[in-house]
């Protein structure tokens, strides 16, 4: 066989296999359906450099403000304050973000870091909110309020930090691997396909089974199916290489020890890191740091234990709980 014919069998096998992924693709697409929002908020869009962040907003203009800003993971959205927002809106002024790259948000191909999320929140809050704000932020985003709040701290009343990891307490520097890895998750094609097959209906399943919640039952077809669609929104794989290839990792070891603003760390006490090595990493850095562990619950705790976890939250911020 000629050097030439070889060449030619290889390039249509090779086309065969992405024409393959990309119907596949397409197809994922198509039954992704519609994404709407399941909260009861007005419904409002703040336009920002690199695209419309999509927020919900409900509550008294003039009680306290109260930002809500979800975690990472497959099809990640202000979805998970559901069982939140209409008991907090009774005492504060409640904003739910969808973050850039997430839920009904814009999702601009551009290149995520931890910066992108940062410099979004503090311009939200204080253009938007325009008053200090009682912020909670859930896993990763953690690292992005305590950024904020020590560059800003007349913007911050207090922060809330919801499964925060202690690896952000620590330096982490993506290698040639994660960069690598981020490439290809990023293309059209292949990087769609893996990325379609990373958010599946039993990957979700399973990613929420193995580290989202204590009890099982609450992984309904329901909520599957939500995060199944906010998933596959267009583009939505940009953010999501970037969180998958340790790009969205930000240390903030420095700020928190240095940070005045008053701070709430909760932890569920059936988390795969144990409560007691979490916060003594957090204590570590700044002692004036109140912990709160919630029984029955691992990293969804806000939907897992809903109601201790709206009382804590009133308690923090002085407020009467009802």
């Amino acid at each position: 066989m000629t050097i030439a014919k070889k060449l030619f069998n290889t390039s249509l096998v090779l086309g065969s296999a992405l024409g393959a992924l990309a119907l596949y693709n397409k197809v994922t697409e198509t039954m992704a359906g519609e994404l709407d929002t399941v909260l009861t908020g007005e419904e409002r869009r703040y336009p920002w450099k690199y695209g419309d962040m999509f927020y919900e907003v409900k509550g008294d203009r003039e009680v306290k403000p109260l930002v809500l800003i979800h975690g990472f993971g497959p099809g990640a959205s202000s979805y998970e304050w559901r069982k939140n927002i209409n008991t907090l809106s009774e005492q504060f002024r409640v904003y739910a973000l969808d973050l850039l790259g997430h839920g009904l948000s814009d999702h601009p191909v551009i290149d995520y870091d931890a910066e992108t999320y940062t410099d979004l929140l503090n311009d939200f809050i204080r253009e938007v909110v325009g008053k200090p704000a009682l912020v909670v932020a859930h896993g990763l985003t953690s690292a992005y309020v305590i950024a904020a709040a020590y560059r800003r701290p007349q913007l911050f009343e207090r922060l809330m930090l919801v499964a925060a990891p202690p690896t952000i307490l620590q330096e982490a520097y993506p290698g040639p691997l994660n960069a690598v890895w981020k490439f290809v998750l990023r293309t059209p094609i292949v990087g769609q396909f893996i990325y379609n097959t990373l958010t599946s209906r039993p990957a979700i399943r399973n990613y929420y089974d193995g580290q989202g919640y204590h009890n099982p039952g609450l992984i309904t077809d329901e909520l599957v199916e939500y995060i199944y669609t906010t998933a596959h929104q267009p583009n939505s794989r940009h953010a999501a290489a970037a969180f998958l290839s340790g790009h969205l990792h930000l240390d903030v070891h420095e700020p928190l020890a240095r940070l005045q603003v008053p701070v709430v760390a909760l932890w569920g006490r059936e988390g795969f890191l144990t409560p007691a090595e979490a916060s003594s990493a957090f204590k570590r850095v700044n002692s004036r740091i109140e912990v709160r562990l919630l029984d029955k619950a691992t990293l969804q705790l806000q939907d897992e234990q809903a109601a201790q976890f709206n009382n804590v939250l009133r308690e923090f911020s002085g407020s009467a709980v009802k």
